[in-house]
Protein backbone atom coordinates (compact mmCIF):
# COMPACT_ATOMS: atom_id res chain seq x y z
CA UNK A 1 0.00 0.00 0.00
CA UNK A 2 1.46 3.57 -1.16
CA UNK A 3 0.11 6.78 0.08
CA UNK A 4 0.09 9.33 -2.93
CA UNK A 5 -0.12 13.15 -1.37
CA UNK A 6 -3.59 14.49 -2.63
CA UNK A 7 -4.01 17.96 -2.36
CA UNK A 8 -7.58 17.37 -1.05
CA UNK A 9 -9.70 18.47 2.11
CA UNK A 10 -10.37 14.45 2.63
CA UNK A 11 -7.69 11.59 2.05
CA UNK A 12 -7.95 8.91 -0.24
CA UNK A 13 -5.76 6.07 -0.57
CA UNK A 14 -5.41 3.78 -2.95
CA UNK A 15 -4.62 0.28 -2.53
CA UNK A 16 -2.44 -1.77 -5.71
CA UNK A 17 -2.38 -4.95 -6.90
CA UNK A 18 -1.57 -6.36 -9.89
CA UNK A 19 -1.84 -3.15 -11.96
CA UNK A 20 -5.38 -2.52 -10.53
CA UNK A 21 -6.35 -0.10 -8.25
CA UNK A 22 -9.27 0.25 -5.73
CA UNK A 23 -9.91 3.42 -4.33
CA UNK A 24 -11.25 3.53 -0.58
CA UNK A 25 -11.46 6.33 2.01
CA UNK A 26 -13.29 9.25 2.23
CA UNK A 27 -14.50 11.87 -0.70
CA UNK A 28 -16.98 13.84 -1.46
CA UNK A 29 -18.47 15.05 -4.81
CA UNK A 30 -18.90 17.97 -3.65
CA UNK A 31 -17.48 21.10 -5.37
CA UNK A 32 -15.85 22.69 -2.37
CA UNK A 33 -13.44 19.45 -2.31
CA UNK A 34 -12.74 18.57 -5.64
CA UNK A 35 -8.89 20.46 -5.48
CA UNK A 36 -6.67 17.42 -6.79
CA UNK A 37 -3.12 18.82 -7.87
CA UNK A 38 -1.34 15.05 -7.80
CA UNK A 39 -2.51 11.39 -7.52
CA UNK A 40 -1.47 8.06 -9.18
CA UNK A 41 0.06 6.92 -12.44
CA UNK A 42 -1.26 3.71 -12.62
CA UNK A 43 -3.86 2.95 -15.66
CA UNK A 44 -7.68 1.22 -15.16
CA UNK A 45 -7.97 -1.28 -12.13
CA UNK A 46 -11.38 -2.54 -10.01
CA UNK A 47 -13.13 -0.58 -7.71
CA UNK A 48 -15.23 -1.73 -5.00
CA UNK A 49 -15.32 1.03 -2.50
CA UNK A 50 -18.08 3.26 -1.68
CA UNK A 51 -15.88 6.96 -2.06
CA UNK A 52 -12.43 7.84 -3.95
CA UNK A 53 -11.41 9.02 -7.02
CA UNK A 54 -9.36 7.87 -10.48
CA UNK A 55 -7.84 10.55 -12.60
CA UNK A 56 -5.61 9.70 -15.82
CA UNK A 57 -2.04 8.43 -15.47
CA UNK A 58 0.13 11.10 -14.13
CA UNK A 59 -2.63 13.89 -13.68
CA UNK A 60 -2.07 17.10 -13.34
CA UNK A 61 0.65 16.05 -15.54
CA UNK A 62 0.19 15.03 -19.42
CA UNK A 63 -0.77 11.78 -19.56
CA UNK A 64 0.98 9.47 -22.35
CA UNK A 65 0.32 8.20 -25.65
CA UNK A 66 -1.76 5.12 -26.90
CA UNK A 67 -3.23 4.40 -23.31
CA UNK A 68 -6.43 2.31 -23.50
CA UNK A 69 -7.12 2.47 -19.22
CA UNK A 70 -10.01 0.83 -18.25
CA UNK A 71 -12.05 0.96 -14.41
CA UNK A 72 -14.59 -1.83 -13.71
CA UNK A 73 -16.80 -0.37 -10.40
CA UNK A 74 -18.44 -3.44 -8.32
CA UNK A 75 -20.25 -1.64 -5.01
CA UNK A 76 -22.95 -2.63 -2.87
CA UNK A 77 -26.11 -4.21 -4.10
CA UNK A 78 -28.99 -2.00 -4.13
CA UNK A 79 -26.64 0.80 -4.63
CA UNK A 80 -25.94 3.31 -7.76
CA UNK A 81 -22.46 4.91 -8.30
CA UNK A 82 -22.31 8.75 -8.93
CA UNK A 83 -19.76 10.34 -10.68
CA UNK A 84 -18.55 14.05 -11.51
CA UNK A 85 -15.59 15.54 -12.93
CA UNK A 86 -12.90 17.83 -11.41
CA UNK A 87 -12.93 21.31 -13.42
CA UNK A 88 -9.62 20.49 -14.49
CA UNK A 89 -10.90 18.46 -17.66
CA UNK A 90 -8.24 18.42 -20.23
CA UNK A 91 -7.88 15.97 -23.44
CA UNK A 92 -7.29 16.23 -27.00
CA UNK A 93 -10.45 17.16 -28.57
CA UNK A 94 -12.16 14.28 -30.54
CA UNK A 95 -9.39 12.07 -30.03
CA UNK A 96 -8.57 11.10 -26.83
CA UNK A 97 -11.86 9.86 -24.58
CA UNK A 98 -13.39 9.31 -21.37
CA UNK A 99 -16.34 7.01 -21.28
CA UNK A 100 -18.93 6.36 -18.78
CA UNK A 101 -21.15 2.84 -19.02
CA UNK A 102 -23.81 1.98 -17.38
CA UNK A 103 -22.86 -1.47 -16.37
CA UNK A 104 -19.79 -3.67 -17.00
CA UNK A 105 -20.42 -6.15 -19.71
CA UNK A 106 -19.30 -5.23 -23.34
CA UNK A 107 -23.28 -4.32 -24.01
CA UNK A 108 -23.91 -1.59 -21.04
CA UNK A 109 -25.24 1.70 -21.84
CA UNK A 110 -23.20 4.34 -22.68
CA UNK A 111 -24.10 7.39 -20.23
CA UNK A 112 -21.16 10.25 -21.54
CA UNK A 113 -18.22 10.08 -23.62
CA UNK A 114 -16.17 13.32 -23.30
CA UNK A 115 -13.06 15.18 -25.20
CA UNK A 116 -11.66 18.04 -25.02
CA UNK A 117 -11.92 21.07 -22.22
CA UNK A 118 -15.71 20.68 -21.04
CA UNK A 119 -16.06 17.83 -18.53
CA UNK A 120 -19.69 19.47 -17.60
CA UNK A 121 -20.46 20.25 -14.27
CA UNK A 122 -23.58 17.73 -13.30
CA UNK A 123 -23.29 14.16 -11.82
CA UNK A 124 -23.49 11.35 -14.30
CA UNK A 125 -25.25 8.31 -12.27
CA UNK A 126 -25.92 4.33 -13.01
CA UNK A 127 -29.20 2.67 -12.85
CA UNK A 128 -26.99 -0.62 -10.85
CA UNK A 129 -24.28 -0.72 -8.47
CA UNK A 130 -22.02 -1.33 -11.37
CA UNK A 131 -20.22 0.40 -14.02
CA UNK A 132 -17.27 0.94 -16.28
CA UNK A 133 -14.93 3.90 -16.78
CA UNK A 134 -12.47 4.09 -20.07
CA UNK A 135 -9.81 6.47 -21.42
CA UNK A 136 -8.09 5.77 -24.60
CA UNK A 137 -5.48 8.25 -25.70
CA UNK A 138 -3.83 8.63 -29.70
CA UNK A 139 -0.12 8.69 -30.68
CA UNK A 140 -0.30 12.23 -31.03
CA UNK A 141 -0.82 14.93 -28.40
CA UNK A 142 -0.81 14.81 -24.51
CA UNK A 143 -2.51 17.18 -22.22
CA UNK A 144 -3.50 16.62 -18.42
CA UNK A 145 -6.58 14.68 -18.48
CA UNK A 146 -8.97 14.46 -16.05
CA UNK A 147 -9.87 14.18 -12.05
CA UNK A 148 -13.15 11.75 -11.76
CA UNK A 149 -14.94 11.49 -8.10
CA UNK A 150 -17.15 9.07 -7.06
CA UNK A 151 -19.49 8.02 -4.43
CA UNK A 152 -22.52 5.77 -3.83
CA UNK A 153 -26.15 6.06 -2.62
CA UNK A 154 -29.21 3.54 -2.28
CA UNK A 155 -31.08 3.08 -5.46
CA UNK A 156 -34.34 5.25 -4.83
CA UNK A 157 -37.64 3.97 -4.70
CA UNK A 158 -39.93 5.47 -7.37
CA UNK A 159 -43.19 4.89 -8.08
CA UNK A 160 -46.13 3.62 -5.83
CA UNK A 161 -49.73 2.26 -5.27
CA UNK A 162 -51.29 5.54 -3.35
CA UNK A 163 -54.70 5.60 -2.03
CA UNK A 164 -54.81 8.64 0.29
CA UNK A 165 -53.92 12.35 -0.13
CA UNK A 166 -50.15 13.48 -0.48
CA UNK A 167 -47.00 13.99 -2.41
CA UNK A 168 -45.27 12.65 -5.59
CA UNK A 169 -41.91 13.68 -6.17
CA UNK A 170 -39.07 12.58 -8.19
CA UNK A 171 -36.54 10.95 -7.08
CA UNK A 172 -33.74 12.98 -5.13
CA UNK A 173 -36.11 16.45 -5.18
CA UNK A 174 -34.81 19.01 -5.15
CA UNK A 175 -31.41 17.30 -6.14
CA UNK A 176 -31.77 16.26 -9.68
CA UNK A 177 -33.18 13.26 -10.52
CA UNK A 178 -31.24 10.43 -11.94
CA UNK A 179 -30.54 9.47 -15.10
CA UNK A 180 -32.80 6.95 -17.11
CA UNK A 181 -34.99 6.62 -14.22
CA UNK A 182 -38.76 5.54 -15.23
CA UNK A 183 -41.24 5.63 -12.14
CA UNK A 184 -44.90 4.80 -12.19
CA UNK A 185 -47.57 5.63 -9.95
CA UNK A 186 -50.87 4.77 -9.90
CA UNK A 187 -53.54 6.71 -7.69
CA UNK A 188 -56.48 5.10 -6.73
CA UNK A 189 -59.73 6.57 -5.27
CA UNK A 190 -62.95 5.45 -4.31
CA UNK A 191 -65.69 4.62 -7.64
CA UNK A 192 -67.49 7.99 -6.75
CA UNK A 193 -64.79 10.24 -6.03
CA UNK A 194 -61.96 12.17 -8.53
CA UNK A 195 -58.40 13.01 -7.73
CA UNK A 196 -57.32 16.85 -8.40
CA UNK A 197 -53.18 17.14 -9.02
CA UNK A 198 -51.43 20.53 -8.32
CA UNK A 199 -48.15 21.17 -9.13
CA UNK A 200 -45.67 22.88 -6.64
CA UNK A 201 -42.41 22.83 -8.81
CA UNK A 202 -41.58 21.68 -12.72
CA UNK A 203 -38.27 21.36 -13.69
CA UNK A 204 -36.94 18.71 -16.64
CA UNK A 205 -35.15 18.36 -19.49
CA UNK A 206 -37.05 19.65 -21.95
CA UNK A 207 -37.63 17.69 -24.82
CA UNK A 208 -36.29 14.52 -23.19
CA UNK A 209 -37.28 13.73 -19.90
CA UNK A 210 -40.99 13.56 -19.62
CA UNK A 211 -44.02 13.61 -17.39
CA UNK A 212 -47.22 11.75 -18.40
CA UNK A 213 -50.47 11.27 -16.80
CA UNK A 214 -52.66 8.66 -17.74
CA UNK A 215 -56.63 7.97 -17.72
CA UNK A 216 -56.51 4.44 -17.15
CA UNK A 217 -60.15 3.65 -18.70
CA UNK A 218 -59.61 5.28 -21.96
CA UNK A 219 -55.72 4.52 -21.86
CA UNK A 220 -54.99 8.41 -23.24
CA UNK A 221 -52.71 10.71 -22.05
CA UNK A 222 -54.74 13.44 -19.75
CA UNK A 223 -50.86 15.26 -19.32
CA UNK A 224 -47.73 15.12 -21.57
CA UNK A 225 -44.89 17.90 -19.93
CA UNK A 226 -41.61 18.64 -20.06
CA UNK A 227 -39.53 21.57 -19.23
CA UNK A 228 -39.72 24.39 -17.06
CA UNK A 229 -43.30 25.77 -16.94
CA UNK A 230 -45.62 24.78 -14.06
CA UNK A 231 -48.50 22.52 -15.64
CA UNK A 232 -52.37 23.89 -15.06
CA UNK A 233 -54.24 21.78 -11.83
CA UNK A 234 -55.52 18.58 -13.59
CA UNK A 235 -58.90 16.99 -12.69
CA UNK A 236 -59.05 13.14 -13.22
CA UNK A 237 -62.12 12.19 -15.34
CA UNK A 238 -62.11 8.94 -12.97
CA UNK A 239 -61.34 7.54 -10.04
CA UNK A 240 -57.90 6.62 -10.91
CA UNK A 241 -54.93 8.07 -12.50
CA UNK A 242 -51.15 6.55 -13.90
CA UNK A 243 -48.70 9.23 -13.50
CA UNK A 244 -45.19 8.02 -15.48
CA UNK A 245 -41.83 9.84 -15.31
CA UNK A 246 -39.09 9.28 -17.93
CA UNK A 247 -35.55 10.64 -17.93
CA UNK A 248 -33.12 9.85 -20.55
CA UNK A 249 -29.34 9.44 -19.71
CA UNK A 250 -28.23 13.10 -20.28
CA UNK A 251 -28.76 16.01 -18.72
CA UNK A 252 -30.42 15.75 -15.33
CA UNK A 253 -32.99 18.72 -13.40
CA UNK A 254 -34.27 18.86 -10.04
CA UNK A 255 -37.45 17.43 -11.58
CA UNK A 256 -40.93 17.72 -10.13
CA UNK A 257 -43.21 17.76 -6.95
CA UNK A 258 -47.33 17.93 -7.41
CA UNK A 259 -49.53 17.40 -4.55
CA UNK A 260 -53.04 14.88 -5.08
CA UNK A 261 -55.98 14.97 -2.80
CA UNK A 262 -59.15 13.19 -3.57
CA UNK A 263 -62.08 15.25 -4.29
Amino acid sequence: MRAIGIAVRIIVVLLLWDCEASTVDKASISETSLNVTETTSFCGGFVTHSFGNITSPKYPSNYDDMLNCKWHFLVQSSHRILFQFYKLFSTEHGYDRVSIYDGISNSARLIVELSGNDSLSQIFTTTSNTATVRFTTDNSLNFPGFALYYSTDPIPACGGVLYTDGTIETPDFPAHYPSSAKCRWVITAESDKRIEITFESFQTEPGRDFLTIMDPLTDLPLLIHSGFSLPDTLISPSNQLILIFQSDHVINQPGFELSYKII
